[in-house]
């Protein structure tokens, strides 16, 4: 018997978790919080337990797998990022088994969730044997955080692909290419889960090589004289960040990272000797203990590339406590803003960043949006995943039902027929393949 039980992140963009339940043993994918609400949370400012945020609806619900618990095996971790790891913290002690994920994944899993004991570091295009009947191969995908993997999970019924959150980038500037190659030589691939969230979009997701060149082609091409730069964007991203790096020393500044979590995403890619940015870079990781430096850097703005956190216009992050004057670093008129990311379209977030512009522009600062590529495929890459793994069954996730059945709606010109191999779940919902 092989049921997957769709647990959270078939409702939408985030809150990922998936259990594949195989006879009498199963494994879970993931366990992520669902942004929007955990950004709501936080700013309540009140105690964050695994009843508070299931109630604030910021982590999945689990009550479809209750009965499963001394059944599941393994909690498998695709990536680093939150909507992916991060309800880890509050909810992967309930399953007493190990987290399995590649080394820069586990890494970040101990900064953010401490306490966990039996964390597995795998290497990407490496397998993990769960159980006799059970094992899983991490399949190196370029995204927007180091050591992503598509999930090969094979079983005695086929092999279930589990591909959320991935693109194939053919000029990366950190890390390797997707490899094709291994997707390629997969057979008897029973079922597919994959990302929705782009599924809409008719095209090829650009490679990061572009944002870098967006991002050279601002700051280089601009007049930007003696005014201030401040740069934002997703903390996790660290081959953005390494080209912000290279393009300050281009412009002769010097690059400042300033927020927490920038710190503990650099900290984590530097302990594994992926990147070495603590060289050439000055790291400040709490700024409101650093005000007599930020005083200092706020009088010779044009000696720095500030590179902040706030992309989404957090309200406790660094990028909102400048525009409130809550630090001493401070935005003057004409002053650059980049905004190197896209907003993670939900509504608080959404409305977070709406306000941070509005701020911005009441400050006179030049702004600039969406500097960025996805690291989500979209609907030619999604077509082409398909083409090579020729699955029996698709099923869309990471996505809300306008996404999931724009990918449906993709499977169907591939000669896929909803209800029959492509399947559209919501979160608490399970179906039985074999």
């Amino acid at each position: 018997m092989l049921r997957i039980h769709a647990v959270g992140g078939y409702n939408e963009v985030g809150k990922n978790m998936t259990c594949i339940e195989v006879d009498d043993e199963a494994i879970i994918l993931d366990m992520g919080l669902y942004m929007d609400r955990f950004v709501a949370v936080q700013e309540k400012n009140i105690e964050m337990d695994y009843e508070t945020l299931l109630g604030e609806d910021a982590i999945p619900n689990d009550a479809v797998i209750e009965n499963l618990k001394k059944k599941i095996k393994a909690i498998i971790v695709t990536h680093a990022h939150l909507d992916h790891i991060g309800a880890i913290r509050w909810m992967g002690k309930k399953y007493r088994c190990p987290v399995v994920a590649t080394p820069y994944t586990a890494e970040v899993i101990k900064r953010h969730a401490k306490g966990i004991e039996n964390l597995i570091s795998i290497n990407v295009n490496s397998s993990y044997k769960i159980s006799k009947n059970i094992e899983v191969e991490f399949i190196n995908v370029t995204h927007s955080v180091p050591q992503s993997a598509i999930l090969n999970i094979r079983t005695k019924y086929g092999s279930i692909v589990y591909a959320l959150d991935y693109k194939n980038d053919n000029h990366p500037t950190l890390g390797r290419k997707t490899n094709i190659k291994k997707l390629k030589k997969l057979d008897d691939v029973l079922l597919l889960i994959a990302d929705s969230t782009n599924a809409d979009e008719e095209r090829k997701t650009f490679s990061e090589y572009i944002a870098k060149e967006m991002l050279h082609d601002i700051i280089m091409g601009m007049e930007l004289g003696d005014h201030g730069l401040f740069i934002t964007t997703f903390s996790s991203h660290i081959a953005r960040l390494k080209s912000i790096l290279h393009i300050s020393k281009l412009l002769g500044r010097k690059p400042v990272f300033i927020g927490r979590s920038l710190h503990d995403y650099i900290a984590a890619a530097e302990n594994l000797k992926l990147v070495n940015f603590s060289k050439e870079v000055e790291i400040i990781k709490n700024a409101g203990r650093a005000e007599k430096r930020l005083r200092t850097m706020n009088k010779n703005k044009n000696d720095y590339v500030f590179i902040v956190t706030g992309s989404m216009g957090e309200k406790n992050a660094v990028l909102t406590k400048i525009v409130n004057e809550d630090l001493a670093l401070k935005i003057s008129p004409f002053d650059f803003i980049i905004f190197s990311c896209e907003v993670i379209p939900t509504p608080v977030i959404q409305a977070n960043r709406k306000i941070l512009e509005q701020k911005l522009h009441r400050k006179k600062a030049r702004i600039f949006k969406d500097i960025h590529v996805s690291g989500h495929a979209s609907r030619e890459d999604l077509r082409d995943l398909i083409k090579i793994l020729q699955p029996h069954h698709i099923l869309p996730a990471h996505g809300d039902l306008s996404k999931t059945a724009s990918l449906a709606a993709l499977a169907g010109e591939m000669g896929y027929e909803l209800g029959k191999n492509v399947h559209i779940l919501q979160n608490g919902q399970s179906i039985k393949l074999a």
